[in-house]
């Protein structure tokens, strides 16, 4: 509950007053004038409870008891004692504490008076138990957590339940047009709704609420009001209003909003009634504005969510202990696991016993406060025995400033460190032959050439990166390449032949090929090799 000390009206005939729980005044009043003699902002310097030197000295401790009983019994008692610069003046205080949704102590609300030992002001005291009480109301229905136009709908049939009106309903701002669009309602029918979905400026009798934030209440619809047009009285009449009243919703000194409240009788609404509609509507709005936030965050971690289902990646928690807290669904398409019994699983569960003394390793590092800077690559092992190599990124949750879970993104790798392992194997084989060698990627595409293979050719190895592969070929031999050569790399993912081949002069000579494809599980081309050999011209003669 945010109160704001310059936000609490006058809603008693005595005076009103904030405290905080250090006992600091924090809001009174313009009636303290009566009782002080003194200004509101002089009142804000002279009263503090943790001090107490307005109140007579030998009635400090008792006021100083009374004080501690609020804050820590949460008890409601009203106490007489004398001031200190005012002799034969008896004052009464009652104090009120309210709590934030949390159970927290947030302030204490009270009220002063000169003592009148026949005025024991039951009506206030019912009216103030009422105000806790609907605050508190409220305050437990924002706290469920509900979409947004639920909360506001159970708002308002709580508030017209403890203010006893018949019907109602809450406009919210429309920021862009300026007007305020009916959200939820009470009991209204099908033709007002069509005609009265929005409050605009035409709506003068409202104009109060509107411009100045200030309650408009409207005793009986046939009596002249200022402001009141004619239609409106009418439209108001044929739905069987004959009272009702317009509350400004204020956030943070902002309208934000209008609570619309009617009666079908004539009702004489009081001052009294008058400010507690002005202190509903600022709590109303600012329980609206936690509602529409609590919603919002809602809506926010749905998105997450979403984020993190449709992620490549892995994305997982787990405590310091390795018990898995939450997985993403590519770690769990990755493990061959349901989020059922991955939420009973350990970390360890699924690494190889070299894996698990590193993870075991990183995981007292972190314990310790240690921040890992690198990624720590792991073999895991899925629930059908299949070994993947991981790539962890990892870094601690904190709470109080100290570890208590581990959050990571993780990486699979096997497709990439099983290509590499080819390659260094291809590398080796470099070494080896005087012959050209070359890789390229899925499409043919040259990614890596040697020096040889470049020579044979007459160009630099630069030249040939990124080119396809189909530049080795001499134009007169391109439909052996198309007609052979591709068809048998597709069906078995091997080739060997002569070829016509081209040198970058135009030069063209015989060449002996033999192409592999590199395949993943699936069955798909990772990387293809190529290895090529000169040939005499009789050779390719003969073949041709």
């Amino acid at each position: 509950m945010n109160i704001s000390r310059h936000g609490i009206p006058e809603i008693f005939e005595n005076t009103h007053f904030l405290v905080d729980k250090n006992g600091k005044l924090m809001y009174i009043d313009k009636t303290c004038e009566n009782i002080f003699n003194v200004r509101p902002d002089e009142c804000l310097d002279m009263i503090d409870f943790s001090t107490l030197e307005w109140v007579h000295s030998k009635d400090r401790e008792k006021v100083r008891e009374n004080f501690q009983s609020a804050i820590n019994e949460d008890t409601c008692s009203k106490i007489e004692y004398n001031l200190a610069s005012m002799e034969g003046i008896t004052l009464s205080h009652t104090l009120f504490p309210i709590y934030d949704n949390g159970g927290k102590l947030v302030s204490i609300h009270g009220f002063f008076e000169k003592h009148q030992p026949d005025n024991l002001l039951e009506l206030e005291k019912y009216n103030v138990f009422e105000i806790l009480e609907l605050f508190n109301q409220i305050s437990l229905i924002v706290s469920k957590e509900n979409p947004f136009e639920k909360t506001l709908s159970e708002l308002l049939d709580k508030v017209l339940e403890i203010i006893k009106m018949e019907s109602g309903g809450i406009y919210i701002l429309n920021r862009e047009t300026g007007n305020y669009i009916l959200t939820v309602h009470s009991t209204f029918s099908e033709e007002f709704l069509q005609k009265h979905s929005e409050i605009t400026r035409e709506w003068k009798s409202l104009l109060p609420v509107m411009d100045e934030g200030k309650v408009v209440v409207i005793q009986d619809v046939l009596d002249p009001v200022p402001y009141a047009d004619t239609g409106r009285k009418m439209s108001a009449i044929n739905e069987g209003f004959r009272s009702f009243a317009g509350i400004p919703l204020i956030i943070e000194n902002s309208i934000n909003g209008i609570l619309m409240i009617s009666l079908s009788g004539i009702h004489e609404f009081t001052e009294l009634e008058k400010r507690l509609f002005s202190i509903i509507g600022r709590q109303l709005g600012n329980f609206i504005k936690q509602a529409n936030l609590i919603d919002q965050l809602h809506k926010s971690r749905e998105t997450y969510q979403d984020l993190l289902d449709n992620a490549v990646d892995i994305i997982y928690t787990h405590d310091l202990k390795g018990n898995i807290l939450s997985m993403n669904k590519a770690g769990l398409d990755t493990l061959l696991i349901d989020k059922k019994d991955i939420l009973r699983s350990n970390i360890r569960d699924f690494m190889t016993e070299e894996s698990q003394e590193v993870a075991e390793f990183v995981i007292n590092l972190l314990a310790q406060g240690e921040e890992i800077r690198f990624p720590v690559i792991l073999e895991v092992i899925r629930t059908d025995g299949a070994r993947l190599f991981i790539e962890f990124n990892i870094q601690p949750i904190l709470k109080d400033g100290k570890p208590v879970a581990v959050q990571g993104i993780a990486r699979n790798l096997d497709k990439r460190l099983k290509a590499e392992q080819n390659i260094l194997i291809f590398n080796k084989a470099l070494n080896l032959t005087l012959d050209g060698i070359d890789v390229s990627d899925a499409d043919y595409n040259i990614t890596f050439i040697n020096e040889a293979g470049a020579k044979m050719f007459g160009y630099s190895r630069m030249e040939l990166i990124g080119q396809h592969v189909s530049i080795f070929y001499a134009e007169e031999d391109m439909s052996n390449f198309n007609e052979n050569v591709m068809p048998a790399m597709k069906k078995y993912g091997y080739w060997n032949g002569l070829i016509l081949g081209r040198k970058k002069d135009g030069i063209a000579f015989p060449v002996e090929v033999t192409l592999n494809s590199m395949m993943d599980e699936k069955g798909e081309p990772l990387v293809n090799l190529a290895i090529f050999r000169k040939r005499n011209k009789l050779s390719y003669e003969k073949y041709q």
